[in-house]
């Protein structure tokens, strides 16, 4: 007789690995100078995914983040760092746009949908970690 083994879901361990790795993210952001700057991008990151488009979306937060090395801007680099981390496999901002750019439409859809759920769960923490700045 063969004992069936239950497969768990890959959506609910992908959201898992994303609410776990994305805490420790956010959590570092309090109390830092760009904790205010970094929660406005933060919550309307995911929305801007789907308004543009992941490739769109992570070209505005690179050109953001390298254009000016200014400290006012540190938090679009904190933010596309942090999805990379969540995110890709190769961990640097390069590979990540390269891998978006040159993927099929069904990889592109895949990356985008990874995208806006661990977006998501930045956002979650940066509600709940971070203060609202008047």
């Amino acid at each position: 007789m063969e004992t069936k083994v239950e497969k768990k879901p890959t959506i609910a361990i992908r959201s898992k690995k994303y609410a776990e790795l994305a805490y420790p993210l956010v959590k570092k952001v309090k109390g830092t100078d760009t904790e205010a700057k970094y929660r406005t991008l933060a919550l309307t990151f995911p929305t801007m995914i789907m308004q543009s488009g992941l490739a769109q979306a992570i070209g505005f937060l690179r050109a953001k983040a390298t254009a000016t090395k200014k400290p006012e801007n540190e938090h679009f680099h904190i933010l596309l760092n942090h999805l990379i981390q969540l995110v890709a496999e190769k961990k640097d901002v390069e590979s990540f746009q390269k891998k978006i750019l040159e993927s099929t439409i069904t990889d592109y859809q895949k990356l985008t949908r990874d995208a806006i759920e661990a977006s998501s769960w930045l956002k979650r923490y940066t509600q709940a970690l971070l203060d609202k700045q008047s």
